[in-house]
């Protein structure tokens, strides 16, 4: 079963997304991460997070649901020309997070922003991340909680 992705990919959503970076979406990773990582970003969304992480452990696997919204962050790598001449292993898959065809213990880092939300069952999606990461390493996951937010003032339209 193919995921889907509720906010979908017109430009709007697009543009947001491509202002993410590590400073502003993955701060909390960064004391963890060191040249010569592996890292594995599960739903790489335009890559802007994935191409930061590139720079920083010169080796990602970036996985999305679909080969068309896989394509957005292979466009980003080109455009910022992150490649091997710049030390960059960068590695692209079309992935279901729920059965990810990578060995177990084959990352450092397994990273999901903002897609766990999105999934079936979340649990599997986890359980998967972690038996992708070597022992010792790191599932990191920033999502939302949407139980949790509120809106001031009160819209019944945007709290259904």
């Amino acid at each position: 079963m193919k995921e889907s992705y509720t906010h979908g990919h017109q430009k709007p959503v697009l543009n947001a997304h491509q202002q993410r970076t590590i400073d502003n979406s993955a701060a909390y990773l960064r004391p963890y991460l060191a040249s010569g990582m592996n890292l594995l970003d599960i739903g790489a969304g335009p890559g802007s997070i994935t191409a930061d992480f590139a720079r920083l452990t010169g080796r990602v696997t970036a996985t999305e649901i679909g080969e068309e919204e896989l394509n957005l962050c292979k466009r980003h790598f080109l455009d910022k020309g992150l490649t091997v001449e710049q030390g960059i292993s960068a590695k692209f898959s079309v992935e279901n997070v729920h059965h990810l065809s990578f060995a177990n213990n084959n990352f450092d880092v397994a990273h999901a922003h903002q897609v766990i939300q999105h999934v079936s069952t979340p649990i599997q999606a986890l359980t998967e991340m972690a038996r992708v990461v070597r022992p010792g390493g790191y599932v990191a996951i920033r999502d939302a909680d949407y139980e949790s937010f509120f809106w001031f003032p009160t819209s019944s339209k945007i709290s259904r």
